[in-house]
């Protein structure tokens, strides 16, 4: 009697399996007949089901290759309220379209993991799905709108700046609304537990790599979220008002990136430097010199060298209210360090730190790594009105009719891109810094600017 127990449990959990099975089978088709232009990203995962998940509050969760989910949750979700799996199925794929599983070691998870949630809610909520509609309470939807009023754009990086200044009690709550699925399988400590329990052998790899660190893997979620962004703007131009949030997002996560120091890299100049060249030493001259006469080499080793360096330039910071003040200090001690990088310390250079809103408010004059250093402690904003770019290219450009400026290397311009930009091109290179958490769109600068977009202010 025993046995049959055994068999009927069994026969009853494969049964559980399948009809869980055929649900997210069925989800997976409505969404991709309502939503065609995400079938990247969905094809992109594997439904794996497992007794119980690594978080027991959650039913579902990703990696970025496999969809976890727990049969009896989906069967039970499935019953209570049809358009919950086709809701979850969804928000799993928007998951892996903005790679909010490959995240840093080092952030604070609790409020990434709430971040990401909200952020995927606000856009499967922007849809306004009737397939994946369910009973979202009163208290979610008033949520979404007075944090959207306080971040402007609704990506997960800007909810996450607005949570780290959030006391413990709102994210308490705000946890309750907005958390979705088992984000465990994010993080790299999950690596080699063992409480995913497999229903059949071979479904979980529990050995498997960490997937934030797996760059294959993301590179495959870059290629498919591409591939949605170039669908959205070609082929569904009609459905823009659908998705028009998610398309700005989605432009701004795909946009390609490049590391900071490498960009100001472009308003170096070669010059000088009293240093011994090996790169154009001869080796051989050398030594022969010295076998033949004992100590007396045929060719020294040239005694200078070509090297990138900055000598003259030019950073104006944006001082209107629109601009924090604690990401204007970032922005200019992150500058500052990389372009006193290729300097001696006994270099003289000729830098210019101006402040402007709608005027010119101060001009700092800088020609030491020391000045540098005693400007940087003593730093005191001025101004925090309106935006306007066109004083501070017309001052600079009686600096440079004065002599004070010759040889302009460059200017950066850190501002958040709401203001008036110069019709004429100057005669030096010019870049708009843009911090990309508070950017609501990518901003257009005129033809003859370089636009740069920090994520690591």
């Amino acid at each position: 009697s025993d046995v049959y127990k055994r068999q009927g449990v069994i026969f009853m959990c494969v049964e559980i399996i399948k009809v869980a099975s055929e649900v997210l089978n069925f989800s997976r088709q409505r969404t991709l007949v309502n939503m065609r232009f995400l079938e990247p990203a969905i094809r992109m995962l594997t439904e794996s089901p497992s007794k119980c998940m690594r978080n027991r509050s959650y039913g579902m969760g990703t990696d970025g290759k496999n969809l976890y989910y727990n049969p009896e949750y989906v069967l039970r979700a499935y019953q209570k309220e049809k358009g919950f799996v086709s809701r979850m199925y969804l928000h799993l794929v928007v998951h892996g379209i903005f790679r909010h599983f490959f995240v840093n070691p080092q952030i604070e998870q609790r409020k990434w993991d709430l971040a990401c949630d909200m952020a995927t809610e606000y856009i499967i909520e922007s849809w306004k799905l009737d397939f994946a509609d369910i009973s979202a309470g009163a208290d979610e939807k008033r949520e979404l709108d007075r944090i959207r009023k306080n971040v402007g754009l609704m990506n997960a990086e800007k909810i996450y700046g607005y949570l780290k200044k959030t006391k413990e009690s709102e994210i308490d709550w705000l946890e309750k609304i907005f958390r979705r699925d088992d984000h465990s399988f994010w993080y790299p400590e999950t690596k080699n537990r063992n409480d995913v329990i497999q229903v059949k052998s071979g479904q979980v790899n529990q050995n498997r790599e960490v997937m934030f660190s797996n760059q294959k893997l993301e590179e495959l979620w870059k290629q498919a979220a591409k591939k949605i962004q170039v669908d959205l703007e070609t082929f569904m131009k009609s459905r823009s008002g659908e998705t028009g949030d998610f398309l700005v997002n989605l432009k701004l996560a795909n946009r390609k990136k490049q590391d900071y120091s490498a960009f100001l890299r472009k308003f170096t100049r070669l010059g000088e430097r009293m240093k011994i060249n090996d790169e154009e030493f001869d080796y051989n001259f050398y030594t022969y010199g010295m076998q033949l006469y004992g100590n007396m080499p045929l060719i020294e080793p040239l005694e200078y060298k070509d090297v990138r360096v900055v000598k003259t330039f030019v950073t104006v910071i944006d001082t209107s209210g629109s601009v924090e003040e604690e990401k204007l200090r970032r922005f200019l001690e992150k500058t500052y360090q990389i372009l006193k990088s290729g300097q001696k310390s006994e270099d003289r250079v000729n830098f210019h730190l101006i402040q402007c809103d709608a005027l010119v408010q101060k001009d700092v004059k800088i020609t030491s790594e020391k000045e540098l250093e005693q400007v940087m402690e003593d730093l005191t904003l001025y101004g925090r009105g309106g935006t306007d770019f066109r004083p501070a290219f017309e001052y600079i450009e009686e600096l440079r009719k004065n002599g004070e400026l010759t040889n302009l290397n460059g200017m950066l311009y850190f501002t958040d891109g709401m203001g008036v930009y110069p019709r004429k091109k100057p005669e030096y290179p010019v870049a708009f810094i843009y911090d990309s958490e508070v950017l609501d769109e990518i901003p257009k600068v005129p033809a003859w600017a370089i636009r740069y977009l920090m994520d690591d202010i």
